[in-house]
């Protein structure tokens, strides 16, 4: 028999045990004193081996893992077990949603693109409702690697089956003979209420409806993430690769903006963050000299304008964006040197911007001390002013940076996580 059945049984066996773990320690509520984090790190890793047990189930080992499928699995435990002591939970917890979906498709080598890079939000929405759902029947359709050769094995199975229904009625049919001597006899009764107070007090201590709402919880969850797997892992990249290659046709075809258009709305923005500068120069040094206005208070002066600071540079990574987008390009298919010089003259300003958020919120931080929202605004700072960096990269070298920048963010996550750890327990 081939080797591969043996790992297609047991990512088939595993399956449904992996959504009820997960619908009973994710979606319902962790067992008693066990942390979130605990329980999605146990999730977590039941979740990479069914994924690989799959994988092998349909590919043997023709397709060994790449450094970048261990990466996304290193991040999805780490998210896991920082979970609890990071900046925030519920974050955490969607980044691990995130790396499980994404690293079944970087191990199966079904990525809309050759790697990580700008295709990463629709590969994520291919793993998350195409593959996924429209692999659901796979669940049932996969069983077929159990099937017995031979009349006598059939039978034996039947015969099995059989026996099990039977002992299941008769216990249904003493259970209902004893309640109605129960009433006719005073000690049995008082014997049968003693035992059954026992057992529906076990029942309520293990939380018997937690558990039964968990099983019926877990059949979708179960069929959703085997869908995913069995999906991805039957697939060879090509359907992919080739829906990756008409987007990216697609996208050079819409670029047809005129050049003079989007450098004059790209220097609208240049010129009023300019201004803005220079009214506003002792708004700007705050932070960094702790002098702040009389007529304010210190608390009130770090807080004042950080969101907006924040605000500002994701409307200026989407004007990037959009001018990366829509703008027409030259001959060899690179922006105009004019507007290479307003794209990095406005990723500037947002650097600018971000250094200026983290000097308020420092200078807040240096008063009042640690808190994970203020850990957890840090680290948007610093993707954004990252992510500007990177823009300013790529419109002048003409390499696209996103795959940096989704790897930066990913581990500067967990590390912000480690430290926001470090830090509430000094």
């Amino acid at each position: 028999m081939d080797n591969k059945i043996y790992f297609q049984r047991a990512g088939i066996l595993l399956a449904f045990p992996l959504a009820y773990v997960y619908a009973r320690l994710i979606l319902i509520e962790p067992l008693e004193g066990l942390p979130f984090s605990v329980a999605l790190t146990v999730v977590s890793l039941m979740f990479i081996l069914v994924s690989e047990l799959v994988r092998c189930g349909r590919k043997a080992f023709t397709n060994k893992n790449t450094g970048e499928t261990v990466f996304w699995y290193v991040m999805m435990v780490l998210a896991a077990v920082t979970a609890s002591f990071g900046p925030s939970e519920a974050l955490s917890a969607f980044a691990v949603h995130l790396c499980a979906v994404y690293s079944v498709l970087v191990s199966n080598d079904i990525l809309l693109g050759d790697r990580t890079g700008g295709f990463i939000p629709a590969d994520l929405i291919h793993g998350f409702y195409v593959k996924s759902f429209a692999g659901f029947p796979n669940f049932i359709t996969d069983w077929s690697a159990f099937k017995r050769e031979g009349d006598k094995k059939k039978h034996n199975a039947g015969v099995i089956m059989l026996v099990i229904g039977f002992i299941f009625l008769m216990f249904i049919f003493f259970f209902i003979s004893l309640v109605f001597i129960s009433r006719i006899d005073v000690d049995i009764a008082a014997a049968f209420i003693t035992y059954w107070r026992s057992i529906t007090g076990y029942f309520e201590r293990i939380k018997i409806d937690n558990i039964i709402i968990s099983l019926i919880l877990a059949v979708p969850v179960c069929f959703y993430l085997y869908g995913l797997m069995a999906r991805s892992a039957k697939s060879d990249g090509t359907r992919e690769k080739r829906i990756g290659s008409n987007m990216a046709a697609g996208l050079e075809k819409g670029r047809k903006v005129p050049c003079v258009i989007s450098c004059i709305s790209a220097g609208f923005f240049v010129a009023l963050y300019i201004l803005f500068f220079i009214k506003r120069t002792a708004y700007f040094t705050g932070g960094f000299t702790g002098i702040v206005p009389d007529d304010k208070l210190v608390a009130y002066y770090a807080r004042e304008g950080f969101f907006e600071l924040v605000g500002i540079m994701a409307v200026n990574m989407c004007v990037y964006l959009t001018i990366y987008l829509f703008e027409k390009r030259n001959n060899a298919g690179r922006t105009t040197l004019a507007g290479r010089i307003l794209v990095t003259l406005l990723m500037s300003e947002s650097i600018i911007f971000a250094v200026i958020a983290m000097s308020k919120l420092w200078l807040y931080y240096s008063i009042y001390g640690y808190t994970p929202k203020r850990m957890l605004a840090m680290w948007g700072t610093l993707t954004l002013g990252f992510a500007a960096l990177m823009s300013i990269l790529t419109v002048n070298r003409g390499k696209s940076h996103f795959r940096l920048g989704v790897f930066f963010t990913a581990v500067s996550y967990i590390a912000v996580s480690i430290l926001s750890w470090i830090l509430a327990s000094m």
